[in-house]
């Protein structure tokens, strides 16, 4: 008798473990696909002139790990470059030239630049000057 009742706290005890388990993970998945953005979504920033945009992100150029990613991007004339900071220093993207600048910008921190003239860019971060990447405009 007490084997059979040991044998039944035990199944109850798996089927409640069980439970839990599937729960959790149902939950955690949909809270985790909710919660994730599309590539489609635009980000709102301010180009040199002070006006709120919505950007498409394919002129994308990422600080991360103490360098810009990709480190020559290539637009047209009128086109945006928007760079992100990922890294938990501040950077900025500040032309060898001074044509541009983002500031320095915090973790998470985007800043837009629209370039209306030809030609070729390199620019740096004004905090890390080892950090050096290229802008070409066509």
């Amino acid at each position: 008798m007490n084997s059979k009742f040991l044998i039944g706290i035990v199944v109850v005890v798996v089927l409640i473990v069980g439970g839990v388990y599937f729960l959790n993970t149902s939950y955690s998945s949909k809270v985790n696909t909710n919660n994730t953005p599309t590539q489609n979504q635009g980000q709102s920033q301010t180009n040199p002139a002070g006006s709120t945009q919505t950007e498409n992100t394919k002129n994308a150029v990422t600080i991360q790990n103490f360098a810009f990613s990709p480190s020559t991007i290539t637009v047209k004339v009128g086109d945006s470059i928007t760079w992100t900071n990922q890294d938990t220093a501040g950077h900025s993207a500040t032309a060898d030239d001074n044509s541009f600048d983002t500031g320095i910008l915090s973790q998470g921190q985007s800043k837009s630049i629209t370039f209306s003239k030809a030609g070729t860019y390199t620019y740096h971060c004004s905090v890390h000057p080892m950090m050096k990447a290229t802008v070409v405009v066509q």
